[in-house]
């Protein structure tokens, strides 16, 4: 595999983040489920700490010249809305049955968590049956029907669409503002603060996620890659697992740098603090479970174009339309899955509304 800008970044970008996860025990699902039905806000707001260091480094190099987004497909013009819903509540169910995102599994099975390794195979696996193989008809079938041309703006950009509005000046500084209220949200929460890891683990996933967007712009300028791009645990892990397949071991990228240096990082952090276990299905009902919700983020991160960190943080960063549409159907798909695992509801049945006896 060459050595290049890309792959390099790759693996440091990753492996600041799934060390940095790992430190922290920063995790959307946790996240999600602690609000939804604890009600305990702490780790929400620290994935919004992480937006916004994210959103506010990336403009940051932009502004220096230093990343030239217009070729991140988070931004292209085609935007598949009906994809991203789609696939968000797909995702968000499947998030839930696993208990944690595709890029928890990597720092799970950085740990000696089995269980994740194996959902993390099945992730690549149905990742690239969408994406190339078997279900890839059905993928480009349910993006053609929802697809929203938004060319007229050049790019799928919420700053362009507030340009519109308002002017490009104003646009630049509500969204400035709007970072930096996710920021403050964050940090006037006493609660969180005395997590000092979490704090810290949201921030440099988010510098991550910039390091990622710099680190790729360098490869385009060196023309060893052809598209600027950062973190996403999805599409890349059925790329790496295609990969690890094939003989010889060729065409690195950015994603697949990124899998491998998450899940080492996690590792050595698991290593140094004593946090190696080896884990397994504890019956065969959970490994059901696992592999029926590793199954669905594979499908819904393809349809949605990225994960809980492709779409909810890397496109968020490029201040992407997708990102808040995405983010909002993993919420309503994490709901439907909560209520299915607490209450036992049919995940036909979506929302949290009361059953009835």
């Amino acid at each position: 595999m060459d050595l290049d800008y890309g792959t390099i970044g790759g693996f440091l970008s990753g492996a600041l983040a799934g060390g940095s996860a790992r430190f922290g025990r920063l995790c959307s699902m946790s996240a999600i489920e602690d609000a939804l039905v604890g009600r305990d806000y702490r780790g929400a707001k620290a994935w919004g700490l992480a937006v916004a260091v994210a959103g506010l480094a990336t403009m940051a190099v932009v502004g220096f010249g230093l990343v030239d987004l217009g070729s991140s497909t988070a931004l292209a013009p085609r935007l598949h809305l009906l994809g991203v819903i789609l696939g968000g509540v797909v995702f968000g169910i499947g998030m839930t049955l696993v208990g944690t995102c595709s890029f928890g599994l990597v720092v799970r099975a950085g740990g000696g968590d089995m269980r994740a390794l194996v959902a993390a195979m099945i992730v690549g696996i149905f990742a690239f049956a969408i994406t190339a193989g078997l279900l890839s008809p059905l993928r480009i079938m349910l993006l053609e029907i929802g697809m929203i041309d938004m060319a007229g703006l050049g790019q799928a950009s919420i700053e362009r669409l507030l340009t519109r509005v308002i002017g490009a000046d104003f646009a630049r500084l509500l969204v400035v503002a709007s970072l930096m209220a996710l920021a403050v949200l964050a940090l006037a929460d006493r609660r969180l603060l005395r997590r000092p890891r979490l704090v810290a683990s949201a921030v440099l996933v988010g510098l991550a996620v910039a390091g990622g967007w710099l680190a790729t712009s360098l490869a385009v300028s060196e023309l060893t890659a052809t598209r600027v791009e950062s973190l996403s645990f999805v599409a890349p892990a059925g790329r790496a697992l295609l990969q690890f397949m094939a003989v010889p071991f060729r065409d690195g990228s950015f994603g697949m740098a990124a899998v491998i240096g998450a899940a080492l990082a996690s590792f050595a952090v698991a290593a140094a603090r004593g946090e190696l276990r080896w884990e397994a299905f504890d019956d065969p009902r959970e490994m059901r479970r696992h592999l029926a919700g590793a199954s669905l983020m594979g499908i819904g991160g393809v349809l949605a174009q990225g994960c809980t960190v492709g779409q909810g943080l890397t496109a968020a960063s490029a201040l992407a339309v997708s990102a808040p549409i995405f983010v909002a159907s993993v919420l309503f798909g994490a709901q439907a899955g909560l209520k299915f695992l607490i209450e036992g509801t049919s995940l036909w049945r979506l929302g949290f509304s009361p059953r009835a006896d």
